[in-house]
């Protein structure tokens, strides 16, 4: 039977019709996956400096010039080491006459002392013939007074050299005012004069950092107080040996808090400092604040995290999205680990644009590695 070219037209106009209706009707694709196994470490992270817990500025206990320098900034130096000096001035030769006159008047306290043993000798070998009527009373009399005599002088010799000795005592720390010397065993981190610059009493010639104990002092974001706690671990990092990171500990939240800026100041302990850190180094921390072990983890997008509580959208039958409420047990920038959702639900991969009752056409995404690498940080301060 022939059919007419009309009735072909109408057929074919009745079938765009039914594809076109079918496509409006057909629902859209959206990418749909399942929760799996990671390891989700929450981490704050912030930078600040390294510091020494003791640092202190020396310089000498007089006023003068200074003379010489021994040390360079970065020098390592120990307890008593001589860092500088002023310029003797008068204090030099002034030392040196009172060391003379104590040394003579040692001398004539050690003379003086046997004059008055060999007195003390013949009056004891006088007192002893007068004793046996030997000799007369008078001669005993002037061997008593020629004992006392000799006393006396040797104890004026005495009185000479204690005044010597004073003096020295009182000199010798002038003289010794005029050095600098180290106070601990430390860093050089700072030289604030140089040869020939007149300075005053104390006033401070080094600063020096004691490496010994050391801290890292970073600031991070007010809003993430709630998350930190003394004794979380720490990874470090000097920006300039990225690829040689060193452990520490928190050791101290606040208390200074800056409201106008909405930060507040913390306090990193490290286990153990490389040797190539110096004092007042920048230093990027990651403090780890929250860990889920192997934990059931989503994509951050699949997760409407500001909802109360938090929710997913699951794949419900006939491809009808189900809103499934789910907890938060740890996050990184890029994964959610949830509890209260069974293993193996499919929700949607991107909640933008998506509300429960819609129905989806899913479209299955290849999962994602059990494990993962190491977690990534998050990214605030």
């Amino acid at each position: 039977m022939k059919i007419s070219r009309t009735r072909i037209v109408w057929l074919l106009a009745i079938v765009a019709i039914i594809g076109l209706v079918w496509q409006i009707r057909r629902p859209d694709p959206a990418v749909v996956t399942e929760p799996v196994r990671r390891d989700i470490v929450e981490l704050v992270v912030a930078s600040g400096k390294l510091q020494a817990v003791r640092e202190t500025q020396v310089g000498a206990e007089s006023a003068g010039i200074v003379e010489s320098l021994a040390v360079n900034e970065g020098a390592v130096v120990r307890q008593g080491d001589l860092l500088g000096r002023l310029t003797a001035g008068d204090a030099a030769p002034r030392l040196a006459s009172a060391r003379a006159a104590l040394d003579v008047a040692g001398k004539n306290v050690r003379a003086e002392q046997a004059a008055l043993d060999k007195a003390r000798q013949e009056l004891a070998r006088f007192q002893l013939l007068a004793e046996r009527k030997q000799v007369s009373t008078a001669e005993l009399e002037r061997a008593e007074a020629d004992a006392r005599v000799q006393a006396a002088r040797t104890e004026a010799a005495r009185a000479r050299g204690r005044e010597a000795a004073a003096e020295v005592d009182r000199v010798g720390p002038e003289f010794g005012r005029r050095e600098v010397r180290a106070p601990f065993n430390g860093v050089i981190t700072d030289r604030l004069v140089e040869p020939g610059t007149p300075v005053a009493a104390a006033q401070g010639w080094f600063r020096i950092s004691e490496m010994a104990a050391t801290e890292i002092e970073v600031e991070t974001d007010e809003n993430n107080l709630g998350k930190l706690k003394v004794g979380q671990p720490v990874i470090a990092f000097v920006p300039a040996y990225p690829d040689r990171p060193f452990r520490g500990t928190l050791t101290q939240v606040g208390p200074f808090v800056d409201s106008e800026r909405g930060v507040v100041r913390l306090k990193i302990t490290p286990q153990e400092l490389p040797d190539f850190v110096l004092p007042n180094m920048t230093v990027d921390v990651s403090i780890e604040v929250q860990r889920a072990n192997q934990a059931l983890a989503l994509p951050v997008s699949a997760v409407a995290l500001q909802a109360n509580p938090p929710f997913v959208l699951a794949v419900g039958e006939g491809g009808v999205l189900e809103r499934r409420p789910v907890k938060v047990i740890g996050r990184n920038p890029d994964w959610v680990a949830v509890a209260e959702i069974p293993e193996g639900t499919a929700v949607v991969r991107q909640l933008m644009g998506m509300s429960p009752g819609r129905k989806i056409r899913p479209v299955t995404e290849p999962p994602a590695a059990e494990g993962g690498g190491p977690p990534k940080s998050v990214a605030t301060r």
